[in-house]
């Protein structure tokens, strides 16, 4: 957008849209800090969102009220792969009015092709999605803009400040195997059975400097003959032993969102849902 553009909302006092500048910087880092979910961590100086650089045509566009000052952000491009418009990040406060504003602006741009909104991280860990429970007024903005969920992950937090204890020993197998991983790093655990076979495996994410203290439950599976014998849980709770031995005060884990089994293994030990992080779609 090569100039300022007047945009005014259906019922909303004048706001206009340009694109961003340097001197925003503080303000739109702010705006998207006041959105992270608890137990997240301020994103500090990963703005503009990590991606945003491989997209086609790729800008950051700022919501300005009467008075000049910013009080929305919105980062848009084209994916190469199939020509499709994404609304990376959007973040107005809140405000029905702003946001509209920006999903206007930003369909203004990318044309008429088809849409996906919430396509960038809404976690430190990488999780896409809009929060639609703690953000329902830009999940109401989306569907008022013809847009309709695509895909959706539930999202789970497990404290770990009071470290848990180590699992019970479970008769007949011995200790979780752990295995240092790199790329990203992390460890693997590997259960074995009085067999010697190998019955289940979790993969969990290290604490790094984007995530502070907080570890991810990346992966956790058990041989379907070996299912329904409390694998799951005894192996769940050595890796909350393990992440909290090795500094992590948070486990996060996602999960396909209706995915029963996997929700009840994670609330059984002390993970809480947080939200469901909903990609939107919008045919052109």
């Amino acid at each position: 957008m090569d100039a300022d553009v007047p945009l005014r909302p259906p019922g909303g006092a004048g706001l206009w849209v340009r694109p961003y500048r340097a001197g925003d910087h503080a303000v739109v880092v702010a705006l998207v800090d006041g959105d992270w979910l608890p137990g997240q961590h301020p994103v500090g100086l990963q703005f503009p969102p990590p991606g945003l650089e491989r997209l086609q045509e790729p800008e950051i566009l700022v919501a300005c009220a009467a008075g000049g000052q910013v009080a929305g952000v919105v980062c848009i491009g084209v994916r190469p792969a199939d020509g499709a418009g994404l609304i990376v990040q959007l973040h107005g406060w809140g405000d029905f009015e702003v946001i509209a504003v920006l999903v206007a602006a930003a369909r203004s741009r990318l044309g008429g092709r088809t849409l996906y909104a919430f396509t960038g991280p809404a976690t430190a860990t990488g999780i896409p999605g809009l929060p639609i429970e703690h953000r329902p007024t830009t999940a109401r903005v989306l569907i008022a803009a013809g847009f309709t969920p695509a895909c959706a992950q539930r999202y789970f937090l497990r404290d770990l400040t009071t470290p848990p204890g180590p699992p019970w020993p479970l008769p007949g197998y011995p200790p979780a195997q752990v295995t240092t991983i790199t790329g990203p790093p992390g460890w693997l655990l590997k259960l074995t059975g009085p067999d010697g076979h190998h019955t289940a495996t979790a993969i969990l994410r290290a604490p790094t400097q984007q995530t502070a203290d907080m570890a991810v439950l990346w992966q956790l599976t058990v041989r379907h003959t070996h299912r329904r014998q409390g694998l799951a849980t005894h192996l769940l709770t050595h890796c909350l032993h393990h992440a909290a031995l090795h500094g992590a005060e948070h486990l996060t884990a996602d999960t396909p969102d209706g995915d029963i089994p996997a929700t009840r293994l994670l609330t059984s030990t002390g993970f809480l849902p947080l939200d469901t992080l909903t990609v939107y779609h919008r045919p052109p």
